[in-house]
């Protein structure tokens, strides 16, 4: 179902020994990730488990498809040594056994830039092989869904899942202009997937979820043109002797400072300092 999405199915083998590292490139800006933190990441699937004679699992292949833009790596572990049996109280780890697999999302409710840069870090999935295949998943940003679990196609719409998440996060206005632009944007795509999902008569919209999904739109609307004037104020020049994007606290310090200089420096190197500053 997202064949669209994800890229052709690579088969991946994979021991103890190893982890699977799932990371976005640093030249993939904020904008280009926005779109695909709303869709899964990757799907993984058993395809052939590979037992010893004395019947102990050994390795394991698994077939793997995934966003284009994510980099996939498997690695060897940088120690050796046998795994923690307390990861086996672990909620992310998943016990998968031959034909069973699991989807990667990003978590609901984080900001893109929380999420773009764990991203770039990168996921890492550790393997178990003791009685069962298992799969230990490590980082916060994601969550792994079982796909005979993974329902959320059949839940409320996915516009409005990402309106509710956008409406519930708390921005701080004090982020950098490039930050609130990111912010921007992401507003902007989800009020356009939303005016597209309710003008297509396909989808043949329930009238509750209808009148839900504008009103959502119109606080989508409230904040985004709050984070509009914060963005227009953050450029702003305030005084033409400033650049646009000086901080005042910087100008009061240096005023502070030019008092010190003044206080401490000779009375002839003051009146130099006027007179060569004084306007034609």
């Amino acid at each position: 179902m997202y064949n669209h999405l994800l890229s052709q199915p690579i088969k991946y083998e994979v021991n103890q020994q190893q982890t699977l590292y799932i990371n976005l490139p640093d030249g993939v800006s904020d904008f280009a990730i926005l779109p695909a933190l709303s869709q899964p990441i990757a799907e993984f699937v058993v395809n052939e488990l590979i037992f010893d004679q004395s019947n102990k699992l050994i390795k394991a292949y698994f077939i793997l498809t995934c966003q284009p833009l994510f980099v996939v790596s498997v690695v060897d572990k940088r120690d050796k040594q046998e795994p923690n049996p307390s990861l086996s109280l672990d909620p992310r780890q998943l016990k998968r056994s031959l034909g069973q697999g699991f989807r990667l999302y990003t978590r609901t409710g984080l900001a893109p830039k929380f999420s773009a840069a764990m991203l770039r870090q990168g996921v890492s999935l550790d393997f178990l092989f003791d009685d069962n295949f298992s799969i230990v998943l490590s980082e916060q940003v994601c969550e792994a869904i079982q796909l005979e679990n993974d329902f959320r196609l059949n839940q409320e719409p996915k516009e409005l899942m990402m309106a509710k998440a956008i409406l519930a996060r708390n921005f701080d206005y004090q982020d950098s202009p490039a930050i609130i632009a990111i912010n921007i944007s992401e507003i902007e795509l989800v009020r356009a997937d939303i005016s597209s999902y309710l003008s297509e008569d396909i989808n043949k919209v329930h009238a509750v979820i209808a009148a839900q999904l504008l009103k959502l739109d119109n606080l989508l609307n409230h904040k985004q043109q709050w984070l509009l004037r914060t963005y227009s104020q953050s450029q702003q020049r305030t005084n033409y002797a400033s650049a646009a994007n000086e901080l005042t606290k910087d100008v009061e310090d240096l005023q502070r400072k030019l008092e010190c200089f003044s206080l401490l420096a000779p009375a002839d190197v003051s009146l130099m300092v006027d007179k060569l500053t004084e306007d034609n």
